[in-house]
């Protein structure tokens, strides 16, 4: 009897534990955005008890894998987010089970105007770029966005507002995800357009996957202005005055249900004024000359700029969006050259040129894009065009006095320049599977540039001028960028995450002149690679490696043939019979997360083929000219070091050090120059509690390597306060900058086998500023959904 009761208890085990077991599995999607909702807490409930418990990963996805048979509750929970309970899910022997996509619902919550505030650390590491949140920092207040740039680590921002990423220039600038034509023409410009006030950040990505357009040999800095989804109607306004710069913009939006419509603008106002002086000692064909020449500098402009968007959410799956975006600018400067030139066969000479120069420039960009969502997590299609056109008009008067003040030599010379570009771009992204994801893409640019250029001059004091037909022209230049791309990114918790990719990229090229130059066309394809390897390693600390091929295409700065001839003994001009750069990236960084604490470690190397260099020369008259021709390699190998620490509770600071070796060789010029560059950035804020903060910042450029010789470094730092008012919907604040001297000071040195030229810059820059801003309205928390648009990131900007 005993032996059966035992023999019967072990057959009751053994059934248990050989009991026929499923698997439940499904999605967590957010209902409005079509996201995945990561660590949403989900339980398996009986009868009101919970059996098993588990969090959604990245897709979303949860998995409950050894379920008995029966009929089950599934309750899935999240802050912000309406309780979900599926009830009667089935479980029936060796038959696993899918749920699908489970929507997941967003909580309305009313905030009667209350200002919802995100804490955000001033900057993010993010696996593919580096985010610096502008909208924390309260010294930027009343500045622009070459103010907010100077903030970021690896970014230089010179005196006259010229971009450097890493050391060089090769970069595209995105507004929002978008190109300007503008940025074709000068970056320094448009950076004055954009307020500070109106930024929220700033994404520096050094190594883009093969979805991004191949140009940007150094990477990619993409400018996100302030935005917000909030049903209802609100917006916000912000004044500036100071002393250098006067900035007025406000923002209104309106989103009920699945339509949103949104208006900004903005009205720039800045002024400046500095000093330069160069002497010049030339030898051409054993003919000395000697130029001393002081010139003395004010001006100002005024920019508009505004946007209109529209959103449709047709449906929880198709979204049709348009917007445009349109600016308007002009700024005229005043410049004095006192010169005293000398040859060796004419004798001295004193003569003194007064300048005036204006430039006008205004456009527009129309984007209309379609945005499909799929049941399945991260499945998307996308359909994105853009159109714009930019007109830009210079034009510049001189009167050249001699030695009595009297004039006899005037000349002026407008030049107009046309920018017309059209975009269709496609995308398709698909995962795999939870951790595996593949992109697939195709894009077509089309851009026509024209140039219409004239002097004219007028002798003995006269009036009477005579256009100049040797140095008037009509450039007409044509380019068609079809490319395509494929990439792959896997993620994974515990090993090695990869992205890899390719992208071809095939140019078309016409030009044409009016007259004198001969018309050329050109084609050629580039296959331009890339991968990324990324790994989480145990006590928060993360390691990345990466390669990447760039190419860099010139644009109109740095085609149009037009020679401005505005400055005595020395004139400039670009160079349309150019050719594109070809760049190898790599770099390899390091993270570790301590407590409240972060260390970042990036060394890079980056190696340019056929690098664009500006290249002076001298004839025997002693006259200078600037171009721009592919003559040189480009190397660079260096190490971006920051740290982020909270000092105390109320007292945080991140500072950083970005050091590299440049190597520029020119074996057509027989040139060769190279050192150590260096800059170093601190940022502090100390919040003294009711909404009153105060903030330091402050950095130091290296002098910077040139071809034909360098450029010296240079200091800059401001102060500011804000207080938060009229019960936080409000603040005001006041800042300082380069209190401590009139101006910043700037030498440079520049020689060939023909001429040695030295000098130097004093830019006026000591200022203030008073800022407020104020935010209105009433409105209820909307979740949001990703919007796509077009990233035209294929064009080598221009600099002043």
């Amino acid at each position: 009897m005993k032996q059966l009761f035992l023999l019967a208890l072990c057959m009751g085990l053994m059934g248990t534990s050989f009991a026929q077991k499923s698997k439940i599995t499904g999605f967590v999607l957010d209902s409005t955005a079509r996201k995945p909702v990561e660590f949403a807490t989900v339980a398996l409930m009986k009868d009101t008890k919970m059996v098993e418990g588990t969090t959604s990963d990245v897709t979303g996805k949860f998995t409950f894998s050894k379920v008995l048979e029966g009929v089950y509750q599934v309750k899935i929970t999240f802050v912000g987010y309406k309780d979900k309970i599926l009830l009667n899910v089935t479980v029936t022997p060796d038959n696993d089970l899918d749920l699908g996509v489970v929507p997941f619902a967003q909580t309305a919550q009313q905030l009667n105007e209350v200002k919802v505030v995100e804490q955000k650390a001033l900057f993010e590491d993010r696996p593919d770029r580096l985010v610096y949140n502008a909208e924390k920092d309260i010294t930027i207040k009343g500045g622009n966005a070459g103010d907010v740039l100077r903030k970021i680590p690896s970014i230089a921002v010179d005196l006259d507002g010229n971009v450097e990423l890493r050391g060089s220039s090769n970069i595209k600038v995105l507004i929002n995800n978008k190109p300007s034509n503008l940025m074709a023409k000068s970056i320094a410009e448009v950076l004055k357009l954009i307020p500070a006030d109106d930024i929220k950040q700033i994404e520096v990505i050094t190594s883009p996957s093969a979805k991004y357009d191949a140009e940007g040999t150094a990477g990619i800095i993409n400018i996100i202005t302030k935005r917000n989804n909030l049903q209802g109607i609100n917006g916000k306004a912000n004044a500036s005055i100071g002393r250098w710069n006067d900035n007025y913009n406000g923002s209104l939006n309106y989103r009920k249900k699945s339509v949103g419509l949104s208006a900004r603008g903005g009205f720039n106002k800045w002024r400046n004024q500095g000093e330069n002086n160069l002497t010049r000692l030339s030898t051409v064909e054993n003919y000395q000359t000697k130029l001393i020449q002081n010139t003395y500098f004010r001006g100002g402009g005024e920019n508009l700029n505004g946007n209109i968007s529209a959103e449709w959410d047709i449906d929880t799956l198709n979204r049709l969006s348009a917007g445009l975006n349109f600016y308007d600018g002009k700024n005229g400067m005043n410049f004095d050259y006192i010169n005293d030139f000398s040859s060796q066969y004419d004798g001295n000479s004193l003569f003194t040129r007064k300048l005036y120069r204006i430039y006008d420039w205004d456009g527009g960009t129309l984007n209309i894009d379609y945005n499909k969502t799929f049941k399945k997590p991260k499945k998307e299609f996308n359909v994105l065009t853009m159109f714009s056109k930019e007109a830009e008009d210079s034009y510049y008067t001189l009167d050249q006095l001699n030695a009595e003040n009297a004039v006899y030599y005037r000349e002026k010379s407008p030049n107009a320049s046309r920018n017309y570009e059209g975009t269709v771009q496609i995308d398709f992204t698909n995962p795999l599977d939870s951790v595996s994801t593949l992109e697939l893409g195709a894009k077509t640019i089309l851009r026509n540039v024209k140039s219409d250029y004239r002097v004219a001059a007028a002798f003995d004091g006269s009036t009477n001028f005579v256009d100049v037909p040797a140095l008037a022209n009509v450039f007409d230049y044509n380019q068609q960028v079809a490319s395509s791309y494929i990439s792959y990114s896997r993620t994974s918790k515990n090993k090695w995450g990869i992205n890899a990719g390719a992208r071809y990229e095939h140019t078309f090229i016409q030009a044409e002149f009016l007259a004198g130059k001969v018309p050329f066309s050109n084609n050629y394809g580039n296959i331009i690679p890339n991968i990324s390897l990324s790994r989480n390693l145990p006590k928060n600390q993360k390691l990345k490696l990466s390669y990447s091929q760039r190419i860099q295409r010139p644009m109109l700065w740095f085609l149009n043939p037009y020679v401005n001839a505005s400055e005595p003994k020395s004139t400039y001009s670009g160079n349309p019979y150019l050719k594109p750069e070809l760049t190898h990236s790599a770099e390899a960084s390091y993270n570790v997360y301590i407590k409240e604490s972060s260390v970042n470690t990036t060394f890079f190397m980056r190696q340019t083929n056929n690098a664009i260099e500006r290249i002076r020369t001298v004839n025997n008259e002693g006259v200078s000219h600037l171009s721009f021709q592919n003559i040189s390699q480009n190397i660079s190998y260096g190490l971006t070091l920051s740290a982020t620490t909270k000092i105390k509770k109320k007292f945080s600071s991140n500072g950083s050090l970005n050091l590299y070796y440049n190597i520029l060789n020119s074996p057509a010029l027989q040139a060769q120059n190279a050192n150590w560059m260096y800059r170093v950035n601190l940022n502090s804020t100390y919040d003294f509690g009711r909404g009153f903060k105060g903030q330091f910042f402050g950095f130091f450029n290296s002098p910077r390597v040139m071809l034909q010789g360098k450029v010296g470094g240079y200091a800059y730092y401001n102060l500011a306060l804000q207080k938060e008012v009229l019960k936080k919907k409000g603040s005001v604040s006041v800042g300082v900058d380069n209190f401590c001297a009139p101006f910043i000071e700037q030498k440079m040195s520049f020689s060939s086998p023909t001429f040695v030229q030295e000098g130097g810059s004093k830019y006026f820059n000591r200022g203030w500023r008073v800022s407020f801003s104020y935010e209105f309205g009433k409105m209820t928390n909307s979740p949001q959904r990703q919007k796509k648009s077009i990233n035209n990131d294929d064009k080598r900007g221009g600099e002043n």
